[in-house]
């Protein structure tokens, strides 16, 4: 059985093809769209079936759609518009990483892990491991090394 969300990209595929291919409809964007995106407002929320159970919005109005990049298609579904995040950050003057999240947020989202304590605590305990490992690798690496050198020494002096 497929969802409301399934049902609506299966009919889009069948009533107007695929969108690859095609331009993407983002402003100022050249690339080639990877697929249909919601750049309407969305009527339904829910969960896909074979999500994760993330919420996902889709319409069942498919002008709502039109053709997009894949970067483009996720910051559309991340909320917000073509020129904000749903924060408010402008997406020109933050810009967005590679998964299309808005450097903004990121930033926000960081700020507020560092100043939380427990955070703080597995970080630095985190931290302190990854040392030991490399000082104990670095230690086996260079005691392997003196000895091996230590031999050619011997041999070279019989």
């Amino acid at each position: 059985m497929t969802t409301g969300y399934q049902h609506v990209h299966e009919t889009l595929v069948r009533e107007y093809g695929s969108a690859v291919g095609r331009p993407c409809v983002a402003p100022g964007c050249t690339r080639l769209a990877d697929g249909w995106a919601l750049v309407g407002e969305p009527t339904n929320w829910g969960e896909k079936s074979d999500s994760d159970g993330r919420i996902v919005r889709w319409s069942t109005d498919l002008r709502d759609y039109a053709p997009c990049c894949d970067s483009h298609n996720h910051q559309l579904d991340r909320g917000g518009d073509w020129q904000h995040c749903p924060r408010g950050h402008y997406r020109l003057t933050w810009g967005v990483d590679a998964k299309s999240e808005c450097q903004g947020c990121r930033r926000e989202r960081r700020r507020r892990l560092r100043a939380d304590p427990d955070y703080r605590a597995r970080e630095n305990a985190r931290d302190l491991a990854r040392r030991a490992q490399r000082r104990a690798k670095n230690n086996r690496a260079d005691s392997a090394g003196t000895t091996g050198q230590q031999a050619h020494n011997r041999e070279g002096q019989s």
